[in-house]
């Protein structure tokens, strides 16, 4: 096995990649009583147009097709079901999808090795029918029915609508009811049999646990089962244009208080940094300029044109990231006002990058603290990255006033969308 260290914070991550390419990270925690355990496929959302494996031909499938599958892993041949199984030892199971990786997890103090191992049995014997395909459909839909009576998934989603042209981050997770409804068993299977092959999968177990007794486990377990040969998976591969996709759309729906998103598109090629340097950066900036500590902040709530904090989210989007600030309000149009004119006149001082760094380095050292966000970070790492950064302290160190100077006016804050979503 391969250590990890991470610098500065005095924490070891073992890896060690099995014959069959499965990918399986540990990190034990003597000081606690808990385990949670996640298997990734590295299959989410954005990857509707592929070539099959041992096909030639290009397929798309509809939207929504990886948060199914997500679905339909949990329905085994025979007994136990998923969480049949993991309530007997108290453990809790789950599973989520998102743009780029689909994980299971259970999370639980007791029978970890069995429950690795019945999660690696689930995961890995796939049971689709017409029947139990069809049912699930039912399912889902009420999910979508839930989203979009929901303002704020509805303001989400148009966020990446409005910034985005042909980058498939546009898209929605879950999918229409439309989408849904036009699956089928083989397409799940199809995705499977591409995707869900070990060499595309990882397994991360945080913890309290013998990490020898663990691994071996696992690898005795892997080296009897057959799988195919591994293969390369061939993606489509998109153009995305630089300039938001629409600057502004207003969506009526019923709501007391209108919510509201302004949208910054920035191309990742144009900063010459690594995407985590990128977002270490924007995060200071925006932080700085919107959070609840900055005198944006304080001049809002005393004007009464906010009553809560502006949220700030960044989205890798792998081609550009995308800055959100969110807010609900009557007075959005005033709030938009100011937004502009801040980003018009930025005014960031040295002081308020290293008052930022200190947040972000607490930030950093209270993650590995916690089993779930240790586990979190290792698969936001291997997703986005393809490995373990382990100097994030070494990074956050070197953030300076002059790059930052540099970033800003690489930036162009006028290439924006604006999304309001309000009653008629």
């Amino acid at each position: 096995m391969k250590k990890i260290v991470i610098k500065n914070i005095d924490e070891t991550i073992y890896y060690e990649k099995l014959d069959n390419g499965l990918e399986v990270y540990l990190c034990s925690k003597e000081d606690y009583h808990n385990n949670y355990v996640t298997l990734t496929s590295k299959f989410g959302s954005i990857y509707h147009t592929f070539i099959p494996y041992g096909e030639k031909k290009e397929y798309h499938l509809p939207n929504g097709v990886a948060h199914f599958l997500e679905h339909k892993l949990f329905a085994q041949k025979e007994d136990p079901q998923p969480s049949d199984f993991f309530a007997m030892s108290g453990a809790i199971e789950n599973a989520f999808t998102t743009f780029k990786n689909t994980s299971y997890l259970f999370n639980g103090p007791n029978n970890l090795k069995e429950n690795i191992l019945f999660l690696l049995k689930y995961v890995q014997e796939p049971y689709f029918t017409k029947d139990n395909v069809e049912s699930e459909k039912g399912i889902i839909t009420q999910e979508i029915h839930m989203c979009d009576d929901n303002p704020y998934d509805v303001l989400g989603e148009a966020v990446r609508k409005t910034t985005l042209h042909n980058n498939p981050f546009r898209e929605s997770i879950i999918g229409t009811v439309k989408e849904v409804n036009s699956v089928t068993k083989d397409m799940l299977y199809k995705c499977y049999n591409t995707f869900y092959h070990p060499s595309n999968m990882f397994l991360v177990i945080t913890g309290n646990f013998d990490i020898d007794d663990i691994m071996d486990a696992i690898k005795e377990d892997q080296s009897n089962k057959k799988f195919r040969e591994s293969g390369k998976i061939i993606l489509k591969e998109y153009n995305e244009p630089d300039k938001v996709c629409k600057n502004e759309e207003v969506i009526y729906m019923d709501t007391e208080i209108p919510k509201v998103s302004y949208n910054i598109k920035i191309p990742i090629k144009e900063l010459g940094l690594s995407k985590r340097e990128i977002q270490i950066y924007l995060y200071i900036l925006f932080n700085v300029l919107f959070d609840d500590s900055s005198i944006t902040h304080e001049k809002l709530i005393n004007d009464k044109i906010i009553t809560n904090p502006i949220s700030i989210e960044i989205l890798n989007c792998d081609t550009h990231f995308i800055v959100s600030l969110y807010n609900e309000t009557k007075e959005y149009k005033k709030l938009i006002e100011k937004i502009k004119d801040v980003l018009k006149n930025i005014d960031i001082s040295d002081k308020d990058i290293e008052r930022k760094k200190k947040v972000i380095k607490s930030n950093e050292l209270f993650t590995y603290e916690n089993i779930e966000f240790i586990n979190d970070i290792i698969i936001d790492n291997v997703i986005y990255e393809g490995r373990i950064e382990d100097n994030m302290m070494g990074i956050i160190d070197k953030v300076n006033k002059d790059k930052m100077g540099d970033i800003i006016d690489k930036i162009d804050f006028t290439n924006a969308s604006l999304v309001v979503v309000k009653k008629k």
